[in-house]
């Protein structure tokens, strides 16, 4: 049975019409297939008692609504209304999505490889991460239910447990609730203010908890990094994890473990702070990967959560790229994409920003002052966390951390902390004023 002729017998009935028509890929059925399809349509709206299409009545119907149609073509169609009066069975129908999916990215696949064999400049592996991340999205939404199924009761016992992770410091534990999958948080301070300490002292926090929130799920902590070296990033969390100079560390980098698979004294109270997997929390450098790349490697390492540091430097490719966008439009898409991919895997999401310089000196930096966005960035967040800085020697360690956007509150208290806290930078911690 061919692809079109399913998809008729199917659309036939008013329910799977109303249900199912406008998931078609026009790409995926020929022109007659559209056509009838559209007339289907028609013929429900004129006739809305009707359940199942009466195509003696449609026949004469259609031949209204095509009055210069050539005969030969009318007796195209006869025979097509002859084969659509037999029903398709529950599995047909039940198979039927994925085809048309397949169909139609297969027909733009073919189209792609002919641009490409003819000499057009076409970044192929772009366009076929493109293509197959389409694919796969289609599939979620026309094959799946996505209708909430959670039991309320299960929601509120998460609530009611404040399951999640937490964070170190507890001036946002007070305000915020604890990090779940979906959630999206955006981290902004100026330049050289302390992002990636503060980072890296709140997910050597969170590393135990991993294995706590996702009981035998074996998740980690992802750290993308693009701006400097990601060796780095690794020496400040071995710093933030043991509250340790780097001179502490190069003393227990010389001593002998108890545990001889740890080799060194470092790396055995390393695991012991993540909690006794040291794997939960892996850095990956990712200078001048596209964001296909990017979610392979989340596709290999299942995330608990992911830091982006940042996304703004992230190579995007099919619908993300400029295409002539402003700076602030292309950064929206960007910033959805990375939301989107919280939900998709189910992992929390912190993304480092950078305030601009109408924020410089501030203590409390405004919801406007991200970098080249206008509302983007802050339309995609469901927290956003401000680090501000005063530029006064005296308090050359003190940042001012503020929510200027919190969906996440907790019940009873402000959005924003609006805390003064200290930034240890020897020992890559934040901590709060006693």
């Amino acid at each position: 049975m061919s692809l079109d002729m399913t998809v008729l017998k199917l659309l036939k009935h008013r329910e799977r019409y109303e249900r199912l028509a406008k998931a078609v890929p026009q790409t995926a059925i020929d022109t007659k297939t559209q056509i009838l399809l559209s007339d289907f349509g028609r013929y429900f709206k004129e006739c809305p008692d009707v359940k199942v299409i009466d195509f003696d009545a449609f026949r004469f119907l259609f031949k209204q609504w095509h009055p210069t149609t050539k005969p030969e073509a009318f007796a195209v169609f006869d025979q097509y209304f002859k084969e659509i009066v037999a029903d398709v069975t529950p599995e047909i129908e039940a198979g039927i999505m994925p085809r048309l999916v397949a169909t139609e990215k297969a027909a733009e696949l073919a189209e792609l490889l002919l641009k490409f064999q003819a000499g057009d400049d076409i970044n192929l592996g772009l366009h076929l991460a493109r293509i197959s991340e389409q694919y796969d999205q289609a599939l979620d939404k026309k094959v799946k239910n996505p209708q909430v199924l959670d039991p309320i009761e299960d929601l509120l016992k998460q609530e009611e447990n404040d399951t999640g992770l937490h964070f170190r410091l507890n001036c946002l534990n007070r305000h915020i609730k604890p990090i779940v999958g979906g959630d999206f948080f955006v981290l902004a301070m100026r330049p050289d203010k302390g992002k990636t300490t503060f980072c890296a002292s709140e997910v050597t926090f969170m590393a135990p908890q991993v294995d706590q929130v996702y009981p035998g799920e074996n998740r980690s902590i992802l750290w993308f990094n693009n701006e400097g070296p990601g060796k780095r990033i690794v020496t400040r969390c071995f710093q933030a994890a043991l509250n340790a100079t780097v001179e502490d560390l190069v003393k227990l980098s010389n001593m002998p473990s108890i545990d001889p698979k740890w080799k060194t004294k470092v790396r055995e109270d390393y695991a012991k702070a993540l909690g006794g997997r040291p794997g939960v929390l892996r850095v990956f450098d990712i200078h001048g990967m596209w964001n296909h790349e990017v979610e392979d490697l989340m596709k290999l390492h299942r995330p608990a959560l992911v830091v982006f540091d940042m996304v703004d430097n992230i190579k995007f490719g099919g619908e993300t790229s400029n295409n002539g966008q402003r700076t602030d439009q292309l950064l929206e898409a960007m910033y959805q994409w990375a939301r989107f991919m919280g939900v998709k895997y189910d992992c929390g999401i912190i993304a480092n920003s950078q305030i601009s310089a109408d924020g410089d000196g501030l203590q409390y930096p405004t919801l406007p002052m991200l970098k080249d966005s206008k509302t983007g960035k802050q339309g995609a967040a469901d927290v956003i966390i401000t680090g501000g800085a005063v530029n006064d020697q005296t308090l050359a360690n003190s940042r001012y951390l503020a929510t200027t956007k919190n969906k996440k509150v907790r019940t009873g208290m402000r959005s924003s902390p609006n805390t003064e806290v200290q930034l240890v930078g020897d020992r890559a911690r934040y901590v709060e004023n006693e």
